[in-house]
């Protein structure tokens, strides 16, 4: 009988039957019968049977790195073609200190949180996108007529709101019909009073106005109220509606649900993405708010992971999230840090010793003690570099001869300046000066402990002296018998200085504190009403600062940034100029938390 070392490699072997049988020199002897060839599976169980266990193990590696081979190469031959994208999908819950009250458009400027809500439940005809310019939402297109006072808007057609209405006309007419109406007593009446909505179709509205306005696009970023929802509602009880707190509007994201303790007290509203949203859709699916009584409790929440974001944290705390698995976000807002001189104080009035004051104040020093993260000003307007700067550089010994020119001596032996008696029988008055500082701002605080370390160093008196930000405002406005009031000045978008420093603003709850009466002010803040272009505008914005500078009425500090506390799995975030607290959620659309892969 014929036998031979693998003999299915014989060129003619038609059928043949395989017995092995296993040899002293491990040789694979096959006798041959007529019958069937093994199949290939077989045939490679036998390969075994040829190798040492040595020589197995290191076949069965080979085999296993031709393959990986193989994957490696195909992936690096696809990688050029595949694109990992953002999807939909995911849900992230941020802490918010304080709670909500009235989620609506007209009255949400009342409390931040309202409006942090408002911002993802509402969409209005227009919108501000990252450079806090104006750009269309609900708004189709638009046009000016021919007088240049009446603005005609479109609606686009495919805008619903959250119970799946249209959004037409009539609702924008309603709303803002009902934001002038006094009886629903919002705070922005007087802000839409010079707009007149007339109803032309379903889908067409017109805007008519007294006259130009070149900023009326922002205002018209108003969120537009459902007319079928609201229309049953006596104007009078409008703050005590029930949609106030189950808000329905046409933004991109609606409430789904909202929790409540024993107390009544909210502690969590459940927003879920609109899946028919006219706009942009963000990719988190779900955004869980959570409400707490003060940062403290907030932060804590951070720590321990209970929540995905938090915004506002000052950077003192912020660097603390650094091994926490957060990313800081900057976050910059039209405010300012100033330190106001009431110019009604009988110390106070004298330009020259405001301008002392001013003369004392090193902003780059300042900034080396508030950390890096905030930007120091020279103007009324924090983000405009080119309007207005003080021309008073920092110079101590200035300042001291500026004081001892007034009148102010300092006694040898003596630390406090004081200004001679005009008869006998008085006494002299000391330079005694007092800083009132709200007690929730910290970075407050230490510029207001700047501010008296400077001060000291001209021979002043200096008390600081710290309250609750609520009862210190309201006592400000109603008695104005401040000295140097500190506070965080927020702007509007549009950086209107009008409620801090026209002068109808010095009485009735005014909101300029420094008291400052000045026409050459007052008319520039009227120009700006009437300019009908940007560099107009601009041109004024200059005119107007420089005005507010030259009379010193108060120290335009530091542009405070704050840090958005953001956990790393949420991705694409950056950095954000905003005009308010709440804008810091309009650009959240490009967030997201899911990806999938995409061929290119």
């Amino acid at each position: 009988m014929k036998s031979r070392l693998f003999p299915w490699r014989r060129k003619k072997e038609t059928s043949q039957e395989f017995k092995p049988a296993i040899h002293s020199d491990r040789a694979l002897v096959l006798s041959v019968t007529h019958k069937d060839r093994p199949s290939l599976i077989q045939q490679l169980r036998l390969v075994r049977h040829v190798f040492s266990p040595k020589e197995w193990r290191v076949f069965i590696a080979c085999i296993a790195l031709f393959f990986v081979a193989i994957l490696l190469g195909l992936g690096n031959l696809a990688k050029p073609h595949i694109l990992i994208v953002p999807t939909a999908g995911g849900a992230m819950s941020e802490a918010v200190v304080g709670s909500p009250k009235l989620i609506n458009p007209l009255f949400a400027p009342l409390n931040d949180v309202d409006r942090d809500l408002a911002s993802l439940v509402y969409a209005g005809l227009f919108r501000l996108d990252e450079t806090l310019e104006p750009v269309p939402d609900l708004v189709d297109s638009y046009r000016w007529m021919q007088d240049q006072t009446t603005l005609e808007i479109t609606l686009r057609k495919d805008a619903r709101f959250h119970d799946g209405e249209t959004v037409t006309a009539d609702d924008v007419v309603f709303t803002y019909q009902a934001v002038k109406d006094p009886t629903w007593r919002s705070p922005l009446t007087s802000q839409y009073r010079f707009l007149k909505p007339i109803r032309i179709d379903n889908h067409t509205v017109q805007f008519q106005m007294d006259k130009m306005h070149p900023n009326v696009l922002s205002d018209l970023t108003l969120g537009i109220l459902p007319a079928h929802v609201w229309e049953g509602v006596a104007n009078a009880n409008a703050s005590l509606a029930e949609a106030n707190l189950r808000p329905i509007g046409s933004g991109p994201y609606a409430v789904t649900s909202f929790t409540r303790d024993s107390k009544g007290t909210i502690l969590s509203y459940t927003l879920k993405r609109f899946d028919t949203y006219h706009g942009t859709k963000p990719y988190v699916d779900q955004w869980v708010f959570h409400f707490f009584e003060d940062r403290v409790g907030a932060l804590q929440a951070a720590r321990n992971h209970q929540v995905d974001a938090i915004a506002f944290v000052p950077w003192k705390d912020a660097v603390h999230f650094k091994n926490l698995d957060f990313q800081s976000i900057p976050l910059e807002l039209p405010q300012e840090t100033v330190a106001f001189f009431n110019t009604k104080d009988p110390v106070l009035k004298d330009k020259k010793i405001r301008k002392a004051l001013t003369l004392a104040i090193d902003t780059q020093e300042l900034q080396e003690i508030v950390g890096p993260h905030a930007s120091t000003v020279s103007s009324p307007f924090p983000f405009f570099r080119d309007t207005g700067s003080s021309s008073t550089a920092p110079n101590i010994e200035a300042a001291r001869a500026l004081l001892e020119a007034q009148g102010w001596k300092l006694v040898e032996g003596q630390t406090v300046r004081s200004l001679p008696a005009k008869s006998k029988t008085a006494s002299s008055t000391p330079l005694a000066l007092s800083i009132d500082v709200p007690n929730d701002q910290s970075d407050l605080q230490q510029v207001a402990e700047y501010l008296k370390r400077r001060w000291s160093l001209l021979g002043a008196q200096v008390s600081i002296r710290v309250s609750n930000p609520d009862t210190l405002l309201s006592t400000s406005l109603d008695e104005r018998a401040y000295q140097v009031l500190m506070w965080n000045v927020l702007l509007s978008a549009q950086q209107d200085l009008s409620p801090f420093w026209s002068s109808k603003n010095t009485s009735d709850r005014g909101l300029n504190l420094s008291n400052l009466s000045d026409k050459e002010v007052d008319n520039a803040l009227a120009a700006l009403t009437t300019a009908t272009s940007t560099e107009a505008a601009r041109k004024i914005q200059v005119q107007l600062a420089q005005a507010i500078l030259d009379e010193y009425p108060a120290l335009f500090l530091i542009r405070p940034s704050y840090a958005y506390l953001v956990s790393n799995r949420i991705r694409g975030t950056h950095s954000l100029r905003i005009a308010q607290p709440a804008h810091r959620l309009l650009n959240t659309k490009r967030w997201y938390i899911k990806t999938s892969w995409r061929w290119k």
